[in-house]
């Protein structure tokens, strides 16, 4: 019976919101750089968090009413993680899917002392830990492929707070939504605090690069099979690229996911490149070339300027790039700085980013 009165809760609190017909005014402009969630307020004074596209082409938002702090919280991609630690509210976390993606020590040091519960594969999260647990919410992305699962967690019960920061295409944007675990968990001011001083940093990084003269051209990723995938035009990393002072071989490309091409066709373009930078899970050029031997013809690769984000992984082989890059960009552009432009920060010492041995 506790748990249908909470499920009837919960309906009242998170609803869907066709886009054509939000009806809250005093709509907040707290955010600067996030274009996937806002706050609104209604005219009694009442705060809502409203995620604008919950999963990709979502047809409606979902609008959560903010009347108290999570406190028992599951959370389900790594790189939810570190906010919770910049929070200073890692105790949070009560339970996660698949503890051996992590690479944060202080998740697995919470996990080693009973405090984090693992909740079996990711995708097919075990109902019956979860239940046991009790957690208030479970923080969850949908890339349209992890719908059911997080049925069921709803038909139990339990609320869903729909995290998109997936779908940002800009680096600020996307560790901005260390406002959304901050309004969830009590936190917001200091989230406005520490994103602050993260945008002064990256600012400041990308002005430094902006007044190079010269650009490095740069190629990225690798094959699989029979395809190249490397990042589009508009993709994430390649904003990267170009606000580091580099030169991304497909920077003109309209897109902000993946490209996947013949490696003809790479090679045609990025031959010549200056700069070849991740490389997936390839960590040594002997690797790379027991991939694919052609990697070999490549500039870049002939004058060992071939650069991976695996100076930073897990116990369990998890890159820590891929948990705590995302929440810190000035640190992942002060990387890329180091290695197109080293004679900028001469002292500095890469976190995620290393040259291939």
């Amino acid at each position: 019976m506790k748990r249908i009165i909470f499920g009837i809760i919960i309906l009242q609190m998170a609803c869907s919101v066709p886009k054509s017909e939000k009806s809250i005014v005093f709509e907040s402009s707290e955010l600067k750089y996030a274009k996937g969630f806002h706050f609104e307020k209604d005219m009694e004074g009442s705060e809502y968090l409203i995620v604008d596209e919950p999963w990709p082409k979502a047809s409606e938002s979902i609008r959560y009413q903010l009347d108290q702090p999570l406190k028992r919280i599951v959370c389900t991609s790594t790189s939810h993680l570190p906010f919770f630690e910049m929070l200073e509210v890692a105790d949070l976390v009560i339970g996660f899917p698949n503890l051996s993606y992590i690479s944060s020590q202080t998740f697995i040091d919470l996990a080693e002392k009973g405090k984090l519960t693992d909740l079996g594969p990711d995708g097919t999260m075990n109902m019956e830990l979860l239940l046991g647990i009790n957690p208030d919410a479970v923080i969850a992305f949908d890339r349209g492929g992890e719908s059911q699962t997080l049925d069921k967690i709803r038909e139990a019960g339990i609320p869903v707070y729909y995290n998109s920061d997936f779908l940002e295409q800009s680096p600020l944007g996307r560790a901005e939504w260390i406002k959304f675990f901050g309004a969830l968990t009590g936190k917001r001011d200091m989230a406005d605090s520490i994103f602050l001083e993260i945008e002064r940093e990256f600012l400041r990084l990308k002005n430094l690069a902006s007044n190079t003269q010269e650009k490095p051209t740069i190629l990225s990723g690798v094959v699989y099979g029979d395809t190249w995938f490397l990042p589009g035009g508009k993709n994430w990393a390649a904003t990267f690229f170009s606000n580091a002072g580099g030169q991304y071989l497909w920077q003109s490309d309209t897109t902000s996911g993946w490209l996947e091409l013949s490696f003809e066709a790479v090679y045609d373009k990025g031959n010549d490149a200056d700069l070849w930078i991740g490389t997936s899970t390839l960590n040594t050029r002997k690797e790379m070339l027991s991939q694919d031997s052609r990697y070999g013809s490549f500039r870049a690769f002939e004058k060992d300027e071939v650069y991976n984000y695996n100076k930073r992984i897990g116990p369990n082989g998890g890159y820590d790039f891929f948990e705590s890059g995302y929440s810190r960009p000035d640190i992942v552009l002060s990387d890329l700085i180091k290695i197109i432009h080293p004679d900028l920060m001469p002292e500095y010492e890469t976190v995620y980013f290393q040259k291939l041995p």
